[in-house]
């Protein structure tokens, strides 16, 4: 078997990884990223999201950096849908154009190398310390020596197989998974003209602190209630009618994402491979029936088709590390200022219910935002290990503001920056100066 030395080694080219290998690159440490996918990005690319969500308080943006950076390029490609970048919560982008950008992004930068279709098969430990891991491709195996391990695969897989601590709640109550498809031929005329003269009446379970957001670009709608509440839908679709199903614009004409959640009685618990392969064949039938009901009680697309079905299937919730520190609901509510903070989120808080039908939500004012301590993405107890994106350690309800992908993103940048500074100066990432962490990120534009 080869070996390879490196000084970072990114287990997962997902939303946190492609920054995070990004950034150890550029701060000077030899990168290795592997990522299972034959593209970067995860669910931004690869699971098709559409709406790259977590920008703004609602009156002021909140994430720059190397983010904004990504966010620049997919401008100049009119691959983005906004209406005020300093305020827009969220914007609609081109998941296949931003594939091709962050090739670019990363193949410009000397000291990164990426390897696709390629996972951690074992992970090599020293008593507490993460010291490489064994990769497998396509074509060969590998054993990889790091300085610094960074876990972006989602799921705390590094984490796990390393014997470091997680937690994952019970499956009656782990958020859903949900496959995220496009639609192609809509009238966009037709549509508008539709919801104009007919305004929702129906909730159709959409808590208000969302219904309510006036800051999304393009065309987003929440619910089909009013459409399918008196709708003849055939007997195999009547589920349908307690689906949350939303759809929003992309910047090509014509074309629509549909991401929609309801009761599927597969939830993911990471290690349970017969849970996401039932998921996605589930999911796939319902984008069809989801696709026909558009198009048969929706003006605007009679003549619409379903032209992409995500080939990554989005996974909401499974392990959670135990960190030096868990961002509590009372963290959120308080907008907490951390000293060790290495980014905010001004989300929502909460979590899909189980079903997929509804959510619970807490929201904060205009203005306000949460900062993510660094503590959060330190395993406890570990050395040579730093962890980004959904698996970070926090309470359940604090979810739905830490798992977007602009936040992903920001911890992909803290971290990669970390493991760098961690190398450059000879310490454990645990032992990394924050003010100089801090001081690193704000001269690289991030915003803490």
């Amino acid at each position: 078997m080869r070996t390879e030395e490196v000084d970072v080694l990114v287990a997962g080219g997902g939303t946190a990884g492609v920054i995070a290998g990004l950034a150890a690159a550029r701060n000077g440490a030899k990168t290795l990223l592997i990522e299972r996918q034959r593209c970067l990005g995860g669910q931004f690319t690869a699971g098709s999201q559409g709406a790259w969500v977590g920008f703004s308080d609602k009156k002021n943006r909140i994430v720059s950096g190397m983010t904004w950076e990504l966010r620049d390029l997919m401008y100049e490609r009119n691959a983005i849908v906004e209406d005020d970048p300093e305020t827009d919560v969220c914007f609609l982008y081109d998941p296949e154009v931003a594939k091709v950008v962050l090739n670019e992004m990363l193949g410009k930068e000397p000291l990164l190398t990426t390897y696709f279709n390629t996972s951690v098969v074992e992970v090599i430990v020293e008593g507490e310390k993460v010291v490489g891991a064994i990769i497998q491709s396509q074509m060969e195996r590998v054993e990889v020596r790091a300085k610094v391990v960074i876990d972006t695969t989602g799921d705390a897989s590094v984490v796990a197989g390393a014997g470091a601590p997680f937690e994952i709640r019970p499956r009656k109550d782990v958020q859903p998974m949900t496959l995220i498809g496009r639609m192609a031929g809509v009238d966009f005329e037709q549509l508008e003209k539709h919801f104009e003269q007919n305004p929702p009446v129906l909730d159709h379970h959409v808590p208000p602190a969302w219904r309510d957001y006036k800051t999304f670009p393009g065309l987003m709608h929440y619910g089909l209630a009013d459409e399918l509440k008196d709708a003849p839908l055939p007997a195999h679709m009547e589920y349908l009618r307690d689906w949350l199903i939303i759809f929003t614009s992309t910047p090509n004409p014509g074309e629509f994402t549909i991401n929609c959640s309801g009761a599927i009685e597969a939830h993911s618990t990471a290690a349970e491979f017969d849970d996401r392969a039932r998921q996605e064949i589930v999911s796939q039938a319902c984008l069809y029936d989801v696709a026909e009901a558009l198009r048969l009680f929706v003006p605007g697309f009679e003549n619409a088709y379903l032209s992409i079905i995500a080939s990554q299937l989005g996974v909401r919730e499974s392990r959670r590390i135990i960190g030096d520190y868990k961002l509590t609901l009372e963290d959120f509510q308080a907008a907490r200022e951390f000293e060790d903070s290495v980014g905010r989120g001004a989300m929502p808080a909460g979590f899909h219910t189980s079903d997929g039908i509804t959510m619970s939500v807490y929201d904060l004012p205009p203005g306000e935002s949460m900062t993510i301590p660094y503590r959060c993405l330190l395993p406890k107890g570990w050395d040579g290990l730093l962890v980004a994106g959904r698996c970070v350690s926090y309470e359940p309800p604090v979810a739905n503001c830490i798992r977007n992908m602009a936040q992903c993103m920001v911890m992909g940048q803290a971290v990669g920056t970390a493991a760098a500074l961690a190398v450059e100066h000879g310490t454990t990432a645990r032992d990394v100066d924050i003010a100089l962490l801090q001081e690193t990120l704000r001269r690289q534009g991030a915003t803490l």
